[in-house]
């Protein structure tokens, strides 16, 4: 069972289905996953500029977890900006916005970096 309460009050939704993908702006109180739409769920990730909430169904279980600056034990931080279409727009390279992936980065003792997570971030 989801615990909506940790995500953002409002933001981004980007959530992955067995049959489809949904990308767009919510509100947190009015946000309302059908049984259907929740079995079907495969990823859910609710984020806005400070953290995101992640929810993902595995084989073994599900992964709950809400991730922030503060959250993830990190020595760097790489930022990568991803352009998005609007789906209707695809032929014509209409951008519709552009969300951030902030990888945070460890370095073990021989400075080999790791990338330890990641978070989606509104722009």
């Amino acid at each position: 069972m989801m615990n909506l309460s940790q995500a953002p009050e409002q933001g981004t939704m980007y959530a992955l289905y067995r049959d489809k993908v949904v990308y767009r702006p919510y509100i947190r109180e009015n946000l309302v996953l059908q049984e259907d739409e929740e079995k079907n769920l495969l990823e859910l990730h609710l984020f806005d500029a400070k953290k995101e909430y992640r929810y993902v169904k595995m084989r073994k279980g599900t992964v709950e977890t809400v991730i922030s600056d503060a959250t993830v034990m990190h020595e760097d931080q790489y930022v990568e900006r991803i352009f998005t279409l609007d789906s209707k727009e695809k032929m014509r390279e209409v951008y519709k916005g552009c969300v951030e992936i902030v990888n945070y980065i460890t370095y073990d003792e021989n400075d080999l970096m790791t990338i330890q997570n990641y978070r989606l971030k509104e722009v």
